[in-house]
């Protein structure tokens, strides 16, 4: 599956929540969709999922625009945050109208995970906790079969062991069935290591789009005064520069150009601190 996402922006009323976005992903795949709250990553995955259609600029799915394309949808299966199913139903039912939309859909994977989570097939909706609500909706992902499977926050109320859980069953259901996953997430750390490609949004456009591969070897965090860090950057793309203490902050695209300098030091940058230097630069801006 291939989502080519093309000049796209999307504004609401009083806001504009995506600005032009433009970027292509491929799978099988896992990739990471991070992101603040308010960046538009759930805009976008609206958009990804054909629920929404965009200001301007186009999203399509193996060359197909996606918004309302009945065909490109039914292998789409977005998990949203909340409202995934309606609260008078019970999970039986749920999962039973689920599988009449999407044409892959594995009813034995999806009884074997009600085991797995301890969900009762007779339960209402209505009744559930947030937790049991979250692994209704893992296992309505993993059973959909669909091309392009999309996680947004999927573990809200799940304890440890439940995240493991997922996260598991990710792998395993990557290596037995091959898709492009999209996991959008504020648990990085517990995450990242699942991620081989990642998208970082930031005030409503990309900031990144590295394979994990590039992330690792190019992403670097130069420290020291201005002046050196300044000059042992130079002609890099700088993707968030900070002072504090008289230090200068600088995280870089390498490029893999060895980065060398007097009085600087230069340290691998986490997916998790990159959106804490973004937060930083964020509330520094809302200051002045």
């Amino acid at each position: 599956m291939r989502i080519e996402v093309r000049n796209v922006s999307k504004s609401y009323k009083h806001k504009q929540a995506l600005k032009n976005v433009t970027f292509t992903i491929e799978g099988p795949k896992i990739i990471g969709f991070l992101g603040h709250n308010g960046a538009g990553k759930t805009t976008f995955l609206n958009l990804v999922a054909g629920l929404i259609d965009t200001s301007s600029g186009s999203v399509c799915v193996n060359g197909e625009n996606v918004f309302n394309a009945s065909t490109i949808l039914r292998d789409i299966c977005f998990v949203a945050e909340s409202g995934n199913f309606q609260e008078e139903m019970t999970i039986a039912q749920s999962l039973k109208a689920n599988s009449f939309f999407y044409p892959k859909w594995d009813a034995d994977l999806a009884l074997e995970l009600l085991e797995v989570f301890a969900l009762n097939p007779k339960d209402k909706v209505q009744s559930l906790s947030k937790g049991m609500i979250s692994a209704l909706g893992i296992i309505t992902g993993f059973a959909s079969n669909a091309g392009i499977t999309i996680f947004d926050e999927p573990y809200i109320g799940l304890d440890v062991a439940g995240r493991n859980t997922f996260y598991n069953l990710l792998i395993e259901q990557q290596a037995e069935n091959p898709r492009l996953f999209i996991l959008s997430t504020h648990l990085i750390d517990e995450a990242s290591e699942l991620f081989e490609e990642i998208l970082i949004l930031h005030e409503a456009q990309l900031l990144l789009h590295k394979t994990a591969d590039e992330w690792r070897q190019h992403i670097v965090a130069v420290k020291g005064s201005s002046h050196a860090v300044e000059q042992a950057t130079a002609g890099l793309e700088v993707i968030y520069q900070h002072y504090f203490m008289h230090e200068m902050i600088a995280v870089v695209y390498a490029n893999g150009r060895t980065i060398e300098g007097d009085n600087i030091t230069c340290e691998s940058v986490s997916v998790q601190d990159m959106l804490v230097y973004l937060s930083k630069q964020q509330k520094a801006r809302a200051i002045v």
